[in-house]
């Protein structure tokens, strides 16, 4: 029997090996962080929650309705709290990708409120069309960009419905509707 063995030796002690060495070291790091990174980036939010799962309070943009139901329609744009502005209705379509601020946000005293938004509770929402004044077609109107308190103009408003299956103006999970500018009503806002 042949007890030969073979020996390799592999000399870091000269520089070039040893910056080789760190520079593959390095870039497995940065593969690796790199790829964790990635992976929570999917297509679509049913993808994403394969790696990171959003939680109510945990991520995604905070929003939330005004408690105070005063605000006229030129009153909209000045009404979010700091770190907040006046929403467009784009911005809240998704709400499963927002954290509802019930700390600063209107809440109804129900046992069914939780810490989530309140439905049928309608407030002013910014819409991304022209400035427009005239009366109820929600989307459009928008108490010409929000500086009209006007009676005879009209602005949109939205809310979460409590009637899931009730028909009528649904834009993703909210249902709209106009109010007369001079209406006093809330203000949907969201993070900065």
């Amino acid at each position: 029997m042949d007890d030969r063995k073979v020996i390799i030796r592999i000399n870091l002690d000269t520089l070039p090996m040893r910056l080789l060495v760190l520079g593959l070291l390095a870039m497995l790091l940065v593969g690796l962080v790199g790829s964790v990174a990635w992976a929570g980036e999917g297509d679509s939010p049913a993808e994403r929650g394969r790696y990171a799962p959003l939680s109510q309070g945990g991520v995604g943009r905070r929003y939330y309705l005004t408690s105070a139901a005063t605000y006229d329609g030129n009153d909209a744009p000045a009404a979010c709290a700091a770190g907040y502005h006046f929403a467009s209705v784009w911005e809240l379509l998704d709400v499963s990708n927002l954290t509802y601020n019930s700390a600063l946000g209107y809440q109804h005293a129900t046992p069914d409120m939780g810490d989530g938004p309140p439905t049928d509770t309608e407030g002013w929402v910014r819409t991304g069309y022209l400035a427009n004044y005239g009366p109820n077609v929600p989307g459009t109107h928008n108490c010409g960009g929000y500086v009209s308190e006007s009676g005879s103009h009209s602005g949109t408003v939205v809310e979460l419905p409590s009637n899931f299956a009730a028909p009528g103006t649904l834009i993703g999970s909210w249902s709209g509707s106009t109010e007369l500018c001079n209406t006093a009503t809330r203000v949907w806002c969201v993070e900065d």
